[in-house]
């Protein structure tokens, strides 16, 4: 089965393209604290992408340096910190607001939770696209011309959780109730992934690690328990790690965050890396011009239909 991965890481701007990937980047990257990396071997690549098609996730240690994880720990905090962020909005993007807030499990108090759209806020984010080997291995996984889907930090303060148990947006290849499964000769589509990148060491269950259930992608259905979620006999594997290590993530494997119960601050920064087929659909086909004042004239079916808000509805 291959090698096992998992054990339970103010200067000009240029648009540059990698192989399809279009993103920022500092013309002096030598000033950035994110390494340009290198890519692991084509066969260690290869395994890793075959033990994440098998398994739905991997775990990859020791990718990022103590360096990087503290430029972007830091950076997170400050961003956090923001208070002018903190109000900000944009309606033209998927996430409106900037930081995203949650409640503390036991008091409810709304804390800061997740730094969304990331790549507007500071280079070290746009860096952090391109660096190896996580990209080589977005490739193998997606495709060559393999686009950027997203991005966030999530800074879980104690408390502050995903707990429940789920797949990212829908279940994409629903079963029948008369199919137990997916055929297990096939391999699931992946349209989208997710690399999540642990910014401390995450050693406990009581820290919050990231939960899995193995080969559960291939369930075609949502988790099947919300305290004891099991697919053909796979219980949750919990995901302890350093801080640098790295993590791939299918969407349709079911995961959750565990609770944070400790004192400690968990932050994970997670890329999110498109098919270029996806990307084509599902972004540029709905890109058509289509003038404003027109727009706004139209039919309220019509503006849903094309993702489109009025201006009314923003005020």
């Amino acid at each position: 089965m291959g090698t096992e991965y998992t054990t339970g890481g103010s200067v000009p701007l240029e648009f540059v393209t990698r192989d399809g990937l279009f993103g920022l980047r500092r013309h002096n990257m030598a000033n950035s604290p994110i390494l340009k990396g290198e890519r692991f071997s084509e066969e260690k690549t290869k395994q890793i992408a075959e033990q994440f098609f098998r398994d739905g996730f991997v775990h990859i240690p020791g990718v990022l340096t103590d360096a990087e994880v503290t430029a972007l720990r830091e950076k997170s905090d400050e961003l956090f910190a923001d208070p002018q962020l903190m109000e900000r909005t944009n309606p033209d993007l998927a996430d409106v607001r900037y930081i995203q807030m949650g409640a503390h499990a036991e008091s409810g108090e709304t804390l800061p939770f997740v730094l969304r759209n990331t790549i507007e806020l500071d280079p070290i984010f746009r860096d952090m696209l391109l660096r190896e080997p996580i990209l080589s291995l977005a490739e193998a996984i997606v495709g060559e011309n393999c686009k950027f889907c997203g991005q966030n930090v999530l800074r879980n303060l104690p408390g502050l959780s995903i707990d429940t148990w789920h797949v990212d947006g829908s279940v994409h290849f629903p079963v029948t109730e008369e199919m137990p499964r997916h055929d297990p000769r096939l391999r699931m589509p992946v349209m989208w992934f997710t690399v999540q990148m642990a910014l401390n060491d995450i050693d406990t269950l009581e820290e919050g690690p990231t939960q899995y259930v193995r080969g559960s992608h291939y369930s075609g259905r949502h988790p099947n328990n919300q305290e004891n979620p099991e697919f053909e006999g796979n219980k949750p594997v919990s995901i302890f790690c350093k801080a640098g290590d790295i993590y791939l993530q299918d969407p349709q494997c079911w995961h959750r965050g565990a609770p944070n119960l400790s004192n400690k601050t968990r932050y994970i920064i997670q890329s999110q890396y498109a098919a270029y087929w996806a990307y084509w659909r599902f972004s540029l086909c709905n890109g058509v011009p289509v003038p404003e004042e027109v727009l706004q004239d139209g039919d309220d079916r019509l503006m849903s239909l094309l993702g489109r808000p009025r201006v009314s509805d923003l005020n």
